[in-house]
């Protein structure tokens, strides 16, 4: 049957152009990314109707033009406010309109990561011990050691939370937005340092604070629904730097995870200060960590209300044969949207054990 598809998202450069920075525009859509969905659609025979970011949305509905519509199709990240991924969803279910992907609800839920940790702790799903850093006005007024250890003591993680290292980042944003080679922490003094730095740098939210987790990193590949949901793909995080040959590392802090600014670095190519990282295809016949964590994954996208495709997360707490699995973060979009998107590419290239380059 052919639809006629309605397109929602932000292009990268249009936000770009009105002044956005480029930490705000981290998460957008590309051209690319908009015309391969577009003709990707036009090849299975549907029409679709590029409309764009929400206003625009608001305008169609405002216009009656969604009547037209048989089906949307979104990736928008939002701009504002901190259930800004959920504002083109709760929209569609209010004028009732079908469309891809989890509803408003559980998206809010995955992309507020101290909700999704709550919820992901009541299914007994694993994820890192952690506490919640307030950043609103009022909190603003007490000294950043006061808030840190309030915060702490408050935790139900309390004792965990008093082993270093610890690891601080902004509670809802993704694409690596806020994690800096300061994220991981080995004392209070820095994690005080890393907290200002997060604080300044993103006003409107708290700041999460978990512990550290050391071992390997997968992100995970997931499409479908509830019973129907599986497993497409799986990449494995890996970091690479001048620490592997035994240099010394003058201007750059050991690194073991991706940070912002090593998005759009990749193996073989000199990133920040020689840093750079691959996206692995493990052997999913042997490699029993990655089992796990493929698992381990798809119980957090069922608990956590997914629908139809998204992307896990997922962190070893440590290295070795007592390593378990934890979701450090959900994303309800990303998966199967984006061309070069590391999930696409597995489940393009299953048989292949790194990314081609491009």
């Amino acid at each position: 049957m052919k639809y006629t598809i309605a397109l929602v998202y932000e292009r990268k450069s249009e936000y770009l152009t009105r002044g956005f920075s480029k930490d705000e525009c981290a998460e957008l859509e590309d051209n690319e990314t908009i015309d391969a969905l577009t003709s990707t659609l036009h090849s299975l025979g549907h029409t679709v109707v590029q409309v764009g970011h929400i206003k625009n949305l608001v305008a169609c509905l405002a216009k009656g033009s969604h009547e037209a519509w048989d089906l949307v199709f979104s990736t928008s990240e939002g701009i504002h406010g901190l259930a800004r991924e959920a504002q083109v969803p709760a929209l569609l279910e209010a004028y009732e309109i079908p469309f891809v992907g989890p509803d408003a609800a559980s998206t809010m839920l995955c992309h507020d990561k101290s909700k999704a940790k709550l919820s992901l702790e009541h299914f007994a799903i694993p994820t890192a011990p952690w506490c919640l850093v307030s950043n609103d006005r009022d909190s603003r007024a007490f000294s950043m050691p006061d808030r840190v250890a309030s915060a702490k003591d408050s935790s139900r993680h309390a004792h965990a939370l008093k082993i270093y290292p610890l690891f601080a980042k902004p509670v809802a944003e993704g694409s690596s937005k806020g994690i800096y080679p300061c994220s991981k922490v080995e004392c209070q003094s820095e994690l005080e340092q890393t907290m200002s730095l997060l604080c300044t740098q993103y006003p409107d939210q708290a700041i999460l604070v978990e512990s550290y987790l050391a071992g390997r990193e997968f992100t995970v590949g997931i499409l479908g629904t509830a019973s129907r949901a599986r497993v497409i793909g799986a990449f494995e995080i890996r970091i690479h730097g001048p620490w592997e040959k035994g240099e010394a590392a003058q201007r750059t802090k050991e690194v073991e995870f991706l940070t912002s600014d090593l998005k759009d670095t990749w193996e073989g190519v000199d990133g920040i200060d020689g840093v750079s990282y691959e996206e692995f295809m493990p052997d999913m016949e042997s490699d029993s960590e990655a089992q796990e964590a493929c698992e381990r994954a798809l119980q957090a996208y069922t608990a956590l209300g997914c629908r139809d495709f998204g992307r896990i997360d997922v962190r070893l707490d440590t290295k070795g044969s007592s390593a378990v699995p934890h979701i450090i973060e959900v994303r309800r979009i990303g998966a199967v949207c984006r061309p070069n998107d590391d999930c696409t590419d597995a489940w393009r290239l299953d048989q292949s054990k790194t990314r081609p380059s491009s």
